[in-house]
């Protein structure tokens, strides 16, 4: 029930701010969720006794993100000033024995995290809100009938030492509905034809599990279950968005090159 009600307050928020916020409130909305997530990601980084930087990098993480409103030459200029503040501080922040450890987690989350969500914000400005929407959709619908699918019907599991509970009944019915609800949405609401929608949508849907499943080895290993309890009934912000680190990057791919 803590699932469905929390997807009952998200889904529609997530989907009124894609469609009518201003280009910066967006961006400002994905730099946010990029912070979080580099948050949980560094959090698990620590379960494993490795050291962090303090909370003042969730500003640079989310700064990432966020320069995708000015294009890439900003994008690249914002990731290397905080590849430069992260040694930086690494200097002047003792213990010298943790700075490998600091930096390389700091760097690795953005990377990780607002690189590839921050495509949203360039896919906003160069097409339509719509696609959007669709994307996320195709995701939405792909866990959606992976997670029920798997529990009712799964049999042969997927990736048991990452992941125990996913099937690959499962995987195979998120990939169906994934390619289906790309296919209605890209033609009813982008006028795309179905053959390319199916296509982008299975690539964008293969990469939205691996992502899933990415997650899950980061969590594994880390001895979680969950990436936080932030969101109930669906864990962190890391457990949400793990298929759209993967999947926004490929679907932009496909329309912007």
């Amino acid at each position: 029930m803590k699932r469905v009600l929390t997807a009952a307050v998200a889904v529609p928020v997530t989907v009124l701010i894609t469609l009518f916020a201003p280009d910066w409130i967006f961006a400002v909305a994905v730099g946010l969720l990029s912070a979080l997530a580099v948050d949980e990601f560094l959090s698990l980084a620590e379960k494993k006794g490795l050291r962090r930087h303090g909370r003042w990098f969730l500003l640079l993480a989310g700064l990432v993100g966020i320069s995708f409103l000015g294009g890439f030459n900003w994008v690249v200029s914002v990731i290397a000033a905080t590849a430069i503040l992260s040694l930086t501080a690494a200097i002047f922040s003792p213990p010298v024995e943790t700075a490998l450890e600091r930096v390389g987690m700091g760097l690795g989350g953005v990377l990780y995290c607002p690189v590839t969500l921050g495509f949203l914000v360039p896919m906003r400005q160069s097409m339509s809100r719509e696609w959007i929407v669709v994307l996320l959709v195709i995701i939405w619908i792909g866990d959606t009938a992976a997670y029920y699918c798997g529990r009712a019907f799964g049999r042969h599991l997927l990736a048991p030492v990452v992941s125990p509970k996913k099937t690959i009944e499962g995987a195979i019915a998120g990939l169906a509905g994934s390619m289906a609800a790309g296919v209605v949405g890209g033609v009813w609401f982008l006028s795309q034809p179905w053959t390319r929608m199916a296509m982008v949508s299975a690539a964008t849907a293969i990469a939205g599990q691996l992502g899933d499943l990415a997650e899950s080895v980061l969590k594994r290993s880390a001895g979680v279950k969950d990436s936080s309890s932030i969101l109930p009934g669906h864990g962190g912000i890391l457990d949400r968005l793990d298929s759209l680190f993967f999947a926004v990057p490929v679907f932009y791919w496909f329309f912007n090159t």
